[in-house]
C-alpha cells in the first residue's frame, strides 16, 4: 500500500471511534433494525441485534480530526495544524430519525477559528447514515482535509470474519499478512495498518465489509459525486480488534462550505454477497452503467501491439495491420489495440499523436483500419490521458501552464525508460479540470474517429489516484483536488460527445475504479487480480489460506457487466492464464510489445534471453519457453471458440461466484453464471493431476456438460488437469 495514506492514516494508532461528546453530556442512542448505535464521551459503539456481526466498542480519545494550513499561492510552508472534538463546545439536538452535532467555532491552545462543523447519524434502511458539512469563515486559512467516522474498535477475528476492501478487483485480508522490508520488526506478526485511496487502482469502490459466513458488517461511501477520499485500517492481532476510518480529501478555502460523503455502517445477515448487493443498489440509484455498444459487448479480448517503440524502432508499420489481424483471429481475439501509433512512438511526444510517414502516412493508416474492419476485427487506438513530455514545444507554448502542481510548487512528474541505450523522458501530468487538456483529449477521440478506429483508449485514468492541484488558471478552486470528480466528468463529456459522433466508437481507459463506469465501455486490466499472476495466487488462497491476497470475486459480483481484459504483457499466454481468464468471466490478452515479440507471433519463433537485452521491462520468457507456440495459440483459440459459442452464459450471464450450487471437490475453482432460466457453472482444474467433483443446483435439471477441447462430456468424470467444465441447468 502506499506508505504515504499510511503515514496520513496513523493517526488511528490514537484515535478512538466516532463523533464524541464530553463526559458530562448523556450519551446518545439510535435503534435501528439490525442494531443499536450509541455516541457518548468515549465515541462511536454499534451493538448489532444479528448474530456474529462483529460489534464496536468505543474506547475514547479523539473523535475527528480537521486539517487547516495556510492560504496561498504555493509553496506552502509549513506542517497542517490539527484540530480535534477535544475541548470544544457541542451542541446536540434530536430529528426524526437520529441526531445531530454542531460545533459553531473550534478552538485549540486558547486560539478560536471561525470554522463551523456539523456531524449527523440518523438511521436509513438496516443501518445508519453519516453526514457532515464544514462551514470555514477564517480568513487566510484552507481546511485541507478531514478525518471521520472513525470505528476504532471493531472486535472481530479476521480468520471467521475476512476484510474484503477494494483494491483492484478485490483483495481478502484473513489475518495479519507476513511483513517485508522495514516492516519485518519482531512484532510485525501481531499487528498491520493499510490505507487505499479512492477513485484509483487502489481503490476501486466506496465499500468494504469485515464478511463472515452468516453475518457482516458493511462501511461504504453513498457518495454519488465520486468525491476523493481514503480509507485507513489496522488491526492487533492479539487482541483481536481493529479499526476503520474514512479521511475526506479536499479543500475548504475561506467563505467557503464543504459538503462531506455520506457514509452507510450497516450490519448484515448472509454472505459478503448481501453486502456487494447492497452496495450494487445504491449505485443503480445514483449512477447508472454506460450503455456498451454490442460489438464490444461480444468482444473476446484484444491484441495489444506497439507499433513503434520509445526508441524510434518500427516493429509494425501500418499495412501489415492486416497481418496483425490475422494473428489476433488465429488466437480468438476481436480487438487491435494500437499502442505506438503515432510519430513519436510508444511514451514518448505525448499528447502530440500524428501518423507517422515511416509507417505510411495517415491515409495508410486510413486503408489499413478498413482492412482490419474487412477482416472482420475491430482497433482501438492509443492516447495517454495523462502525460505531456517535457520540454517538447506543446510543453514549451502551453503543456507547462496545463500542468498539476503540488504544495512546493513542484509539477507532479512521472519518468519512462524503456531501454538500456536509449534515452529516459520525462513528463508531466496534465490537470483534467484545465480546459486546454480537455480540448487535446477531445481533439484525439475526434482524430481516432475520423482514422477509422473504433475507440480510444486513454491510459493510465483508471490506475491514478486523486491528488491536490495548486496551479492558478485551470479553472478549479487553489487549491482542488484533481484526478476525482474532475475525471469522471472529463470522460463521461468525451464518451457523450463520441456517442452522438458515432454511437459504436467506445472509450476505454487503463486500470480499473467505478467512478468512470457511466463513460468506459472496456478497461484494460492493470489491477489486482487482472495480472498474470492472478491464477497462482487464487489458487494458494483457496488451498493454502493465505493472509492476504487478490479476491476478484468482489468486484466481479458487484458489476458482473464490467468488462476487462487481464493484463499479460506477453505474446502469449498459458493454460493457467486462459483458464482462469474464462473461469472469471474476463477478456483475454495478449501483447506485442518488442523486436522479438514479432516473430513469435508471425512465425512461432521463441525468443533467447539476449534478444531482450536492452529492454528494462522484459515479457515473461519462461513463460513463452515453457509451452510451444502452436499449442498455446491452439488453447486460447479454443476457450475463446467456447467461450463464443455460450457467451449468452458466459459472457452476457451474470457472474454469481458460488452463488445458487455447492460443489464438493479438492483443489477446483468453481464460478457460476446466470443467465435468467439456466445456470453455468464454470469449473476449473488448476492442478496437476485429474480431479473427480459433484456438483448439485437445487430446484434445476442438468441439461449439458462440455469443455473446450473435448465438446459434450460426461458431467462428473474425473476433469483433467489444466482444464475447465461448464456444467449447465435448467431451473424448475
Amino acid at each position: 500500500m502506499n506508505g504515504r495514506l499510511i503515514t496520513a492514516c496513523v493517526v488511528l494508532a490514537v484515535m478512538a471511534c466516532g463523533v464524541g461528546l464530553a463526559a458530562d453530556v448523556a450519551p446518545l442512542s439510535i435503534q435501528g433494525p439490525k442494531g443499536l448505535l450509541t455516541i457518548d464521551a468515549k465515541g462511536i459503539s454499534l451493538a448489532p441485534s444479528i448474530a456474529s456481526c462483529p460489534a464496536i466498542s468505543a474506547q475514547g480519545g479523539p473523535a475527528w480530526v480537521l486539517s487547516l494550513q495556510k492560504e496561498g499561492a504555493p509553496p506552502i510552508e509549513g506542517s497542517p495544524v490539527i484540530l480535534t472534538d477535544q475541548g470544544q463546545t457541542v451542541r446536540t439536538e434530536a430529528t426524526p430519525q437520529g441526531v445531530r452535532l454542531t460545533y459553531g467555532s473550534l478552538t485549540r491552545d486558547g486560539k478560536t477559528w471561525r470554522i463551523a462543523l456539523m456531524l449527523a447519524v440518523q438511521r436509513q434502511g438496516d443501518g445508519f447514515l453519516w453526514t457532515g458539512e464544514i462551514t470555514n469563515n477564517e480568513p487566510g486559512w484552507v481546511v485541507c482535509g478531514f478525518t471521520g467516522p472513525v470505528l476504532d474498535s471493531i472486535q472481530v477475528d479476521l480468520a471467521t470474519h475476512p476484510l474484503l476492501l477494494p483494491e483492484g478487483f478485490g483483495r481478502r485480508i484473513a489475518g495479519v499478512p507476513p511483513a517485508k522490508g522495514k516492516s519485518a520488526t519482531p512484532d510485525a506478526g501481531k499487528h498491520f495498518e493499510l490505507a487505499w485511496t479512492y477513485p484509483s487502482n487502489r481503490g476501486t469502490m466506496q465499500w468494504c465489509a469485515l464478511a463472515g459466513a452468516r453475518a457482516g458488517l458493511y462501511v461504504g461511501c453513498h457518495d454519488a459525486t465520486h468525491s476523493a477520499k481514503s480509507f485507513g485500517v489496522h488491526y492487533t492481532r492479539d487482541e483481536k480488534r481493529l479499526g476503520l476510518t474514512l479521511k475526506h480529501l479536499g479543500f475548504c478555502g475561506p467563505g467557503k462550505q464543504w459538503t462531506l460523503a455520506p457514509t452507510m455502517i450497516c450490519p448484515y445477515e448472509g454472505s459478503w454477497h448481501a453486502a456487494a448487493r447492497y452496495y450494487r443498489a445504491w449505485v443503480d440509484s445514483a449512477s447508472p452503467l454506460r450503455d456498451v455498444p454490442a460489438w464490444a459487448k461480444n468482444a473476446s479480448g484484444w491484441l495489444l501491439c506497439i507499433l513503434k517503440q520509445q526508441n524510434g524502432e518500427i516493429l509494425w508499420d501500418y499495412p501489415s495491420l492486416a497481418k496483425l489481424a490475422d494473428v489476433a483471429d488465429q488466437r480468438g481475439l476481436d480487438i487491435l489495440g494500437l499502442f505506438g501509433w503515432a510519430h513519436g512512438g510508444h511514451d514518448h511526444l505525448y499528447p502530440d499523436y500524428f501518423p507517422d510517414p515511416q509507417m505510411g502516412g495517415a491515409e495508410a493508416l486510413r486503408q489499413a483500419l478498413k482492412e482490419v474492419h474487412r477482416r472482420g476485427k475491430r482497433a482501438i487506438i492509443y492516447a495517454n490521458g495523462q502525460l505531456e513530455e517535457r520540454d517538447t514545444e506543446f510543453w514549451k507554448t502551453q503543456g507547462k501552464d496545463l500542468a498539476v502542481i503540488q504544495k512546493n510548487g513542484v509539477s507532479v512528474q512521472q519518468k519512462w525508460h524503456k531501454f538500456k541505450n536509449a534515452p529516459a523522458y520525462q513528463f508531466d501530468l496534465g490537470c483534467l479540470a484545465a480546459q486546454g487538456w480537455c480540448d487535446r483529449m477531445w481533439s484525439l477521440a475526434l482524430q481516432a474517429n475520423e482514422l477509422g478506429a473504433d475507440g480510444i483508449l486513454y491510459d493510465q485514468l483508471g490506475n491514478t489516484g486523486p491528488m491536490p492541484c495548486y496551479a492558478a488558471g485551470h479553472g478549479h478552486p487553489v487549491p482542488s483536488m484533481v484526478y476525482a470528480q474532475d475525471r469522471r466528468a472529463f470522460l463521461r463529456k468525451i464518451a457523450d460527445h463520441m456517442k452522438t459522433v458515432n454511437p459504436d466508437f467506445i472509450v476505454m481507459t487503463e486500470g480499473l475504479h467505478d467512478s468512470i463506469l457511466d463513460s468506459i465501455s472496456l478497461f484494460h486490466g492493470c489491477v489486482l487480480g487482472v495480472f498474470a499472476t492472478a491464477p497462482a495466487e487464487i489458487v494458494k488462497r483457496d488451498q493454502e489460506g493465505l493472509a492476504s491476497a487478490a479476491y476478484p470475486e468482489l468486484f466481479r459480483y458487484t458489476f458482473p457487466e464490467v468488462m476487462s481484459t487481464v493484463r499479460i504483457p506477453t505474446p502469449m499466454v498459458n493454460r493457467a492464464i486462459a483458464n482462469y481468464t474464462c473461469t472469471y468471466g474476463f477478456r483475454h490478452e495478449i501483447e506485442s510489445r518488442y523486436a522479438p515479440d514479432v516473430p513469435y507471433l508471425k512465425e512461432d519463433r521463441v525468443p533467447q534471453a539476449a534478444e531482450y537485452e536492452q529492454v528494462l521491462s522484459k515479457p515473461d520468457l519462461a513463460m513463452m519457453q515453457a509451452t510451444p507456440p502452436q499449442q498455446a495459440t491452439r488453447y486460447l483459440r479454443q476457450i475463446v471458440d467456447f467461450q463464443r459459442s455460450n457467451a449468452d452464459l458466459l459472457w452476457h450471464g451474470r457472474f454469481v461466484d458460488g452463488e445458487g450450487f455447492t460443489i464438493n471437490g479438492r483443489g477446483l475453482v468453481a464460478k457460476g453464471f446466470d443467465a435468467g432460466d439456466r445456470l453455468a457453472v464454470v469449473v476449473w482444474n488448476p492442478g496437476d493431476q485429474p480431479a473427480s467433483f459433484t456438483l448439485n443446483v437445487p430446484r434445476a435439471d442438468l441439461v449439458s456438460a462440455a469443455e473446450p477441447e473435448q465438446g459434450k462430456v460426461d458431467p462428473f468424470g474425473p476433469l483433467a488437469a489444466q482444464t475447465v467444465r461448464m456444467l449447465v441447468w435448467k431451473k424448475k
